[in-house]
């Protein structure tokens, strides 16, 4: 006798969302993942079979495109870096694998003991970066959801379930016999935390089959999914500026059917507030969104209805990851220092654009020391200006490369013109005797603009082919500090730092020996106290303020990092008050043009480490 393949001649023999299995003589009916049946599968009445859903996903539909799932897949060889991230990544997706193929009910309280296992060996003793943290806790996320859902496949009378543990608590509830009422609202509870639903919402969630909605409460996974994942793509400027704090714990809301957000009516969820809300403070709802490549919290679907000093209430028209942020009125330090660095900085464009106009139109002072303050200028506000402008442009990431790229070139320039600067300032004080040293030993513009300019291009030269892909990070257009690259611009510096120290070092012994040999009028008290003093701001304002941003570590952080963001913001202005208002010629130059006079007959003799006379002169 000849078999006949059922299945093959008809497809819709067991009907939608089941999956047909030929058998000798006979043929089998079973239910897709996600879909039960309440009458089991029999040949004698194969119409009482029919498959109702309850839509949940597996462990390949969870960021099924995400490198860092696809890290951990079966099979594929793991760094050692990603081991115990690889661990807890499929320590989760072994408790949705299981409620996937299970062929019984699943048991909500084993899998809320399992993931809650999970929960305390991942977000109570972290070690994870934040990228991890966050393909973790929308991996876990989307997993409680899809197992919590499987579990209302068994078949029961309309009752809840409460399941606690120390790090997870859930209440679902069964909607056997539909609503009876539009206005009817069902609460559920989870460690404090409350979900309000109304009946027309779950109505409007299309559900297939079975009707039901639960609740998640999650302990301690607020204290690393906190604060730093904020984004508010609506008003970045407004939130950044505020001190932000993580307040709730993270709950979810679930329900058995499609429609997850859009709901005429929204779902009120009541959050216990962790710390008491004070009266400066304003909370923020948020929702956990997520993407391709983690996730992160949006205050978008959500709205704060009220708050209390130990609650706030939240609306959302979805069924979303939920938490609520407290914003004080406090400035956060970014932003502060933001403030700083900006305010700084165009102050300093304003003091540079006119050291620049005065070098180039002052002919009194004109000399090789100024077309080196010069072209030390030029190259910190072209640096200056491109930071203020470009350093935030990273939405295109070729064009964020060319700008880091710049910037690096800019500011290393800006470092061997300094170094230019206490080379000539050596020579110069070490051939006092010889007044025009310059000249007479004809040092050319040209080869100080080779050196000024032709190593910091040797360097970015070497630095782009070495690792092309060290220009530009995803919060500014800087060098990368991954695989040591911003190395190749703090290694220059520094190495620039030490020499400069030493050569200032041995240029102030220089002074101390030399001045007492000096006649009268020059050796006075006044006229060395402030070549003392233009030494010491010149080894100031050739970097030394730049070893501050290498010690922003440890409990001191905080400080260095304001320091550094002021002292460098104002660079500019330093040099200007160093080399143009504490510069007797440049005063008068000044007063002239003010006052209109014309450049008196006779000068006051002096030595200034910014202007050496042109004539020929012994001492």
């Amino acid at each position: 006798c000849l078999d006949v393949d059922e299945c093959s001649s008809n497809s819709t023999l067991c009907g939608p969302s089941s999956v047909c299995t030929n058998l000798p003589g006979k043929y089998s009916c079973s239910c897709l993942p996600g879909f039960f049946s309440p009458a089991v599968w029999s040949p004698e009445k194969p119409e009482a079979f029919k498959c109702t859903g309850v839509p949940f996903k597996c462990k390949e539909d969870v960021m099924p495109n995400n490198e860092w799932v696809q890290l951990c897949q079966d099979g594929a060889a793991v760094k050692p870096k990603y081991v115990s991230f690889c661990a807890v990544m499929n320590a989760t997706f072994s408790v949705l694998d299981d409620a996937c193929k299970k062929t019984t009910a699943v048991s909500l309280k084993n899998t809320a003991e399992r993931f809650a296992s999970v929960i305390e060996k991942t977000f109570t003793r972290s070690s994870f970066t934040k990228e991890e943290i966050s393909t973790l806790a929308t991996v876990l996320l989307k997993s409680v959801e899809s197992t919590t859902l499987a579990s209302f496949l068994k078949p029961s009378a309309n009752v809840s379930q409460t399941i606690q543990t120390e790090y997870l608590d859930i209440e679902s509830k069964v909607i056997n016999k539909g609503c009876t009422e539009e206005d009817e609202t069902f609460n559920l509870k989870a460690k404090g935390d409350k979900m309000k639903i109304w009946c027309s919402t779950i109505k409007e969630s299309e559900s297939t089959g079975i009707s039901g909605v639960a609740f998640v409460s999650f302990e301690h996974m607020e204290s690393v999914l906190d604060e730093r994942f904020f984004q508010d793509p609506q008003t970045p400027w407004a939130n950044s500026k505020r001190k932000l704090k993580m307040n709730s714990r993270i709950v979810s809301g679930i329900i058995t059917g499609e429609k997850k957000e859009g709901f005429s009516k929204p779902v009120i969820y009541t959050l216990e507030n962790i710390q008491p809300k004070q009266n400066f403070e304003s909370p923020i709802c948020v929702s956990w969104n997520t993407d391709g490549k983690g996730g992160r919290w949006t205050p978008s679907g959500c709205v704060t209805l009220e708050a209390s000093e130990t609650h706030t209430v939240c609306s959302c028209n979805q069924m979303v990851n939920l938490a609520v942020i407290m914003a004080s009125g406090e400035l956060t330090m970014e932003f502060a220092l933001f403030v700083i660095s900006h305010v700084g900085t165009i102050f300093s464009l304003v003091c540079l654009a006119v050291a620049i106009i005065t070098f180039l139109l002052c002919r009194t002072i004109r000399n090789h020391n100024t077309y080196i303050h010069l072209h030390l200028c030029v190259c910190l506000f072209l640096a200056n200006l491109l930071f203020l402008t470009g350093a935030d442009k990273t939405h295109h990431q070729i064009g964020c490369a060319i700008i880091a790229g710049f910037l690096h070139y800019l500011f290393l320039a800006c470092f061997f013109w300094m170094l230019v600067e206490a080379v000539m300032l050596f020579l110069m004080v070490r051939n006092l005797k010889v007044v025009n040293y310059f000249s007479s030993h004809n040092i050319k513009m040209l080869h100080l603009c080779a050196f000024g300019y032709g190593l910091p291009g040797l360097v970015v030269f070497v630095a782009a082919n070495i690792h092309p892909q060290g220009y530009g990070m995803y919060n500014r257009c800087w060098l990368n500090t991954e695989k040591g690259f911003i190395w190749s611009f703090l290694g220059p510096v520094c190495t620039i730092i030490v020499v400069n120290s030493i050569l200032l070092t041995w240029t102030l012994g220089i002074l101390r020996q030399k001045l007492s040999s000096l006649n009268d009028e020059v050796s006075t008290l006044k006229d060395t106290r402030l070549l003392t003093f233009k030494a010491f701001a010149q080894i100031f304002i050739l970097g030394c303020s730049w070893v501050l941003g290498i010690f922003q570590i440890g409990p001191i952080a905080g400080i260095m990092a304001y320091l550094f963001t002021v002292i460098n913001s104002l660079q500019g202005a330093f040099i200007f008050l160093i080399h143009c208002l504490l510069n007797r010629q440049v005063r008068e130059a000044y007063s002239r043009c003010i006052t209109g006079k014309t450049k008196p007959g006779s000068q006051t003799s002096g030595i200034s480490l910014s202007s050496v006379p042109s004539a020929s002169k012994t001492v």
